[in-house]
């Protein structure tokens, strides 16, 4: 029996350093069949041309694909790496869907694994992934123990998070504990796992064809929430391999790791929050947005106006779908 075929997906956007970093920890996992998909939002010309001297070093190159050219390729050798241009910022959920079609399209993917580019692998985590994927055939998502990239002695993230649909709240699961403390019963954290963490989420081919792909429509944040909600309402469930490790930057492409988060960042996550609860809570939604307003105005007491207005403005953007 073969051993599964599985797609990475590497979104980059002007970050062309983290993405040749964790295509490279990639490139070292121990699965025998795998293929790296960097699928490029419309970078700056100097970020593609340091992605392509980058790739230029590659055992094989960095062949690419445009809009257009996406199709099925007879010739994909195990550990290729290609580089896919979405032709637009099309946002988090846009720009993975791209290489997620792609994938979909040569017709041998049994599973993709969506990594953010500001993160490193260790050599065992899609192995450990694929594990836990085929202990339990019901899992459609499957989240890492995702370890800050600075601090490997703390967990940002048990696979995945808990949600509270009255606040619109979101919580990692085991979050600032450390990595040895975690559960070794997966069941223990999936019990209360309401999505995976989208630094890490492994997705079966199953998954895709019955849920599809994720909701580009968000562009930033709660995406993968989205995706997994709409899993669970057809039967999916979420899955965490504990041995998978994954180490994160967090936040290192919008700022969403700088204090507080940037302007940029609170915008998209304020506006997210709200969709996602008009969408799938739409009777709780006025509290919550009552809610995501007064986090919105702490960022006056604490002195960032930008902050707040920024937040503030996500909130009023949700049912338009306006963007920043």
């Amino acid at each position: 029996m073969s051993e599964p075929r599985v797609y990475i997906v590497v979104l980059n956007w002007n970050g062309s350093s983290d993405t040749a970093a964790c295509v490279q920890s990639a490139l070292q996992l121990d699965h025998p069949n795998y293929v790296v998909l960097v699928c490029d939002n419309d970078s700056r010309p100097d970020d593609l041309a340091a992605l392509r001297t980058w790739g230029a070093g590659l055992p094989q190159g960095l062949p690419e694909a445009g809009p257009g050219q996406w199709h099925k390729l007879p010739d994909l050798a195990h550990r290729q790496v290609m580089l896919l241009h979405t032709g637009a910022n099309l946002g988090f959920a846009g720009g993975v869907n791209v290489g997620l079609r792609f994938a979909l399209l040569q017709g041998d993917a049994d599973f993709a694994w969506v990594l953010n580019n500001d993160s490193e692998v260790h050599p065992g985590a899609l192995s450990a992934l694929l594990r836990r994927a085929v202990q339990d055939l019901r899992i459609g998502l499957c989240g890492s123990t995702l370890v800050y990239h600075g601090r490997r002695n703390m967990v940002q993230a048990l696979g995945g998070a808990s949600y509270e649909p009255w606040r619109g709240r979101s919580r990692a699961l085991g979050a600032f504990s450390a990595p040895e403390a975690a559960p070794a019963n997966p069941a223990e954290i999936e019990a209360r796992m309401d999505y995976v963490v989208g630094a890490s989420m492994l997705v079966s081919r199953r998954f895709l064809d019955t849920v599809g792909v994720m909701d580009d429509r968000y562009f930033l944040y709660s995406e993968e929430h989205d995706w997994a909600h709409r899993g669970q309402q057809q039967g999916f469930a979420l899955g965490w391999a504990p041995d998978s490790l994954v180490f994160h930057k967090h936040g290192a492409t919008i700022g969403s790791s700088s204090q507080g988060g940037s302007p940029l960042s609170l915008f998209y996550l304020f506006r997210a929050k709200a969709m996602f609860s008009g969408r799938h809570y739409p009777l709780r939604t006025p509290v919550v947005l009552c809610s995501l307003a007064l986090d919105a105005l702490k960022f006056l007491v604490k002195g960032s106006p930008a902050r707040a207005l920024a937040a503030l403005r996500g909130l009023l953007a949700f049912p338009t779908g306006a963007r920043y």
